[in-house]
């Protein structure tokens, strides 16, 4: 069994590795797809603050019960 230390150590190991492997990842898109700061409309993509008419994600994300999706077929 790991001791708590050791279990923290592995833990903080593995989330680095994440981080580093996310920061290849964005750097191959970029090189890829080019920078999207450097596009003509990088401005007008959306930002990742909380979405529209929402006060944060965290109420965005909950949701609700309520089905209110419009039937545009009608």
């Amino acid at each position: 069994m790991l001791s708590e230390a050791e279990f923290r150590r592995q833990i903080e190991e593995a989330a680095q590795a994440a981080l580093d492997t996310a920061d290849r990842l964005i750097a191959l898109l970029d090189r890829i797809e080019g920078d999207a700061d450097r596009e003509d409309d990088g401005d007008a993509e959306p930002s990742l603050g909380a979405p529209e008419n929402h006060a944060s994600q965290i109420v965005w994300l909950r949701g609700s019960s309520s089905d209110t999706e419009q039937d545009l077929a009608r």
